[in-house]
């Protein structure tokens, strides 16, 4: 999710269970609960080190390393202020907890328990960036400076802060809700995916018989009929289903694209086999990532990669 949304939701999870206690630990939580998505920093050292999960969305997005890292900062932080180092730290893994269990509701996996398993595990409940959510996060957070600095009025700040908390509890309840529902109705080769606005969700179908790869995403709403945005159906011979094959590989080689669904797309040329991956996850009217692998049908060799965005229906 995004950083504005990692903000206001620790905030409003601090407020709704411990404001009764203490107001003072609140910056600590806010600071626990958007600390993983600070690995944007660490992602130089992945040349370095060569390992994935200094990559965004990796090992930082752990609850074993969360444990660690709030220790860690939990001792400095105690040490420097003479507060208690349990409180911090208790706090601080809540928070930093709190972080991994939005992004695992995301259509990005994460490694959730990395260093003692690798397994990386998503929900495809929300969007991993959803537009929806930060402008909601970005209103919540302009609104209340507001009216903390212009009428200083505690009461209506703090109905506004109840407000937004039980729009986020009934905002996520529906989206788990309608993910439960609907995927409980799916068959192995069709897979549920949020749409931009909470209403709306895609199911995206995908079949392979022998050579034959069959491809198709509807658009479904609770209050609109089902709306068939991309279908496709392509016959590959033998020297195309390999290549396929080897583009497919080579995709699941870089950490990021891997974690996502990918839409093949074929472009045949003059002595030349393209394939172009793009990918559910980051669809936002028809438009989404891609990678490309351009193939020399000859040799059977990559002659060249692009990568960029797009059109999904675009050859």
């Amino acid at each position: 999710m995004d950083l504005f949304t990692h903000l206001v939701v620790g905030a409003l999870t601090y407020i709704l269970f411990m404001r009764d206690i203490s107001l003072d630990f609140l910056p600590i939580a806010i600071f626990f609960s958007v600390l993983p998505d600070l690995d944007i920093f660490l992602m130089p050292l992945k040349r370095i080190f060569k390992s994935n999960y200094l990559e965004h969305r990796g090992g930082s997005h752990s609850y074993i390393i969360g444990i660690i890292i709030t220790s860690i900062i939990g001792g400095i932080y105690s040490i420097l202020s003479q507060r208690s180092f349990f409180i911090v730290w208790i706090i601080g893994s809540l928070f930093y907890g709190l972080h991994v269990s939005m992004d695992l509701l995301t259509t990005t996996r994460i490694p959730y328990l990395f260093p003692i398993s690798r397994k990386e595990r998503s929900f495809n409940i929300e969007k991993a960036g959803s537009f929806f959510t930060m402008v909601n996060s970005v209103i919540f957070f302009i609104v209340s400076m507001l009216i903390f600095t212009i009428s200083a009025d505690i009461i209506a700040l703090t109905f506004f802060i109840d407000f937004y908390t039980f729009f986020f509890l009934i905002y996520y309840f529906y989206r788990i809700s309608s993910k439960m529902w609907f995927s409980s109705s799916l068959n192995k080769n069709q897979k549920y995916f949020p749409g931009i606005l909470p209403f709306f969700f895609m199911i995206f179908k995908k079949e392979i018989v022998e050579n034959e790869l069959s491809l198709s995403i509807v658009r479904k709403s609770h209050f609109s009929k089902n709306k068939e945005i991309f279908n496709t159906r392509t016959v590959l011979n033998e020297e195309e289903m390999v290549l396929f094959e080897q583009g497919m590989a080579l995709c699941n080689k870089y950490y990021y694209f891997a974690k996502w669904t990918a839409i093949p797309i074929f472009i045949r040329k003059e002595g030349i086999f393209s394939i172009r991956f793009f990918f559910i996850e980051t669809m936002m009217r028809k438009r989404t990532m891609f990678i490309q692998f351009d193939f020399d049908i000859l040799s059977r060799q990559m002659i060249s990669f692009n990568q960029g965005s797009g059109h999904v229906l675009n050859k």
